[in-house]
């Protein structure tokens, strides 16, 4: 099975399907590991968005928290028995006492007992954080009117309202939350390095799920080459049947047609020339009665053999119909389709043919020729061709007469017709 399976369609079919199967399956695979490569990383700068937003509004709820409980302890503070009885006594250790203790600065008469944090007054990051729920590299920037006052380069100037940032040339998302006071934002950030490494891991599995599926589809188009062979040589066999004559491999009669006004179509926009000559198997059903249908088949292969080899690649030869063999020759006058129709009448008479009993005998055929533009139309030119073949055959055979443009279409007197050529 598989020497017949490689003598009709080939190692190099079978190698052909392979990879066309195999290239079907890498672009699909490739579509895929593209669409989910970009699916994952659009899912993941969401998600760091998402994240950043969360941290950065928990963050501003921990510092109003902190501001809330400030003012408490500042309320707290003044209405204390403490706090009085030392401004009532004039204690001003009790008072610098006290305000160390709250982290608080009182005022009294003129005079301050106390410091406050240096500026800016919430500078507390590592609380901040602590309290916060993060990424691993995200981290909080507070700025006011665009510049950055704690957590990252200060005086920095940062557009909060865009998605990417740069503090000190690094790209960063960000997220802003406005402050209740101060006119202020708690900025979450993280490194755009960050953000893209966190689907590096999911890539490498993607591509190795890839990896694995393009092996798999390797093997799956070597188990497919042969039915995916069989089925390209079947079509070519089928378009090679509806352009083909069975018996004499050449070109069909709507081969020839679909040629001929296609090259009429194009010597017209160009301005050259097309050929189209008819030849006839002479005395063709003598042979078939004398010697048999096979040996008819046999000349019309042989003749047809002849034709195919006297022409260029260019030209097109092709079973007309019945014994009837024609050639549609692109760029070519009218002489030099006369002399290829000269050289193959002659090719013919040489032919050595043998009936099955042994006896010798001769195949002729009768030609006729004719030339675009002289007749203006694809039907004039094959109606020329036609009554110049019926010329040849009404004036004694195995001879090659040539149409003029006045040349009548066969069935019309023989007198209205000019002398041959």
């Amino acid at each position: 099975m598989e020497s017949r399976f490689r003598s009709r369609y080939g190692r190099l079919a079978v190698t052909r399907a392979a990879l066309v199967v195999f290239l079907v399956f890498t672009a699909a695979i490739a579509a895929v590991v593209f669409t989910l490569d970009l699916s994952a990383r659009h899912s993941n700068r969401q998600e760091a968005r998402t994240e950043l937003a969360s941290t950065a509004r928990v963050a501003a709820s921990t510092f109003s928290t902190m501001r809330a409980n400030l003012r408490t302890r500042v309320s707290e503070l003044a209405a204390s028995a403490a706090l009085q009885q030392a401004v009532l006594g004039k204690n001003e250790a009790q008072l610098r006492s006290l305000a160390a203790s709250h982290d608080a600065r009182i005022e009294l008469r003129g005079r301050s007992f106390g410091t406050l944090p240096q500026e800016p007054r919430v500078t507390a990051t590592a609380t901040l954080q602590s309290a916060t729920p993060m990424a691993k590299h995200a981290a909080l920037v507070l700025v006011q009117d665009g510049r950055v006052i704690a957590g990252g380069p200060a005086g920095s100037h940062i557009d909060v309202g865009s998605g990417r940032i740069e503090l000190g040339r690094v790209p960063f998302f960000s997220t802003a939350t406005k402050l209740v006071a101060g006119n202020a934002s708690l900025v979450a950030v993280e490194p755009v390095s960050a953000v893209s490494a966190r689907v590096n891991a999911y890539r490498r599995r993607l591509l190795f799920a890839a990896a694995i599926t393009l092996a798999l589809a390797a093997g799956l188009a070597t188990r497919l080459a042969r039915p995916v062979a069989r089925v390209f040589a079947d079509l070519a066999r089928l378009t090679n049947q509806a352009q083909t004559d069975g018996l004499t491999n050449l070109a069909n009669r709507r081969a020839l047609d679909e040629r001929l006004d296609d090259e009429v179509d194009h010597a017209k926009r160009l301005g050259t020339n097309v050929a189209f000559v008819i030849a006839d198997i002479d005395n063709f059903k003598s042979i078939n009665d004398s010697y048999g249908h096979q040996a008819g088949d046999e000349v019309l292969r042989r003749v047809a053999r002849t034709f195919a080899e006297a022409v260029r690649e260019l030209d097109l030869p092709g079973r007309y119909g019945g014994e009837e063999i024609a050639l549609v020759l692109p760029g070519t006058n009218l002489t030099g389709a006369r002399a290829l129709a000269e050289k193959i009448r002659r090719s013919l008479e040489e032919l050595p043919f043998t009936t099955p009993e042994g006896i010798p005998f001769q195949v002729t055929a009768s030609f006729g020729a004719a030339c675009f533009p002289a007749q203006s139309s694809v039907e004039a030119l094959v109606a020329a061709a036609d009554a110049a073949l019926y010329e040849a055959k009404r004036t004694g055979k195995n001879r090659v007469v040539t149409a003029t443009a006045k040349r009548k279409p066969r069935g019309h007197a023989a007198a209205d017709a000019p002398a041959p050529a």
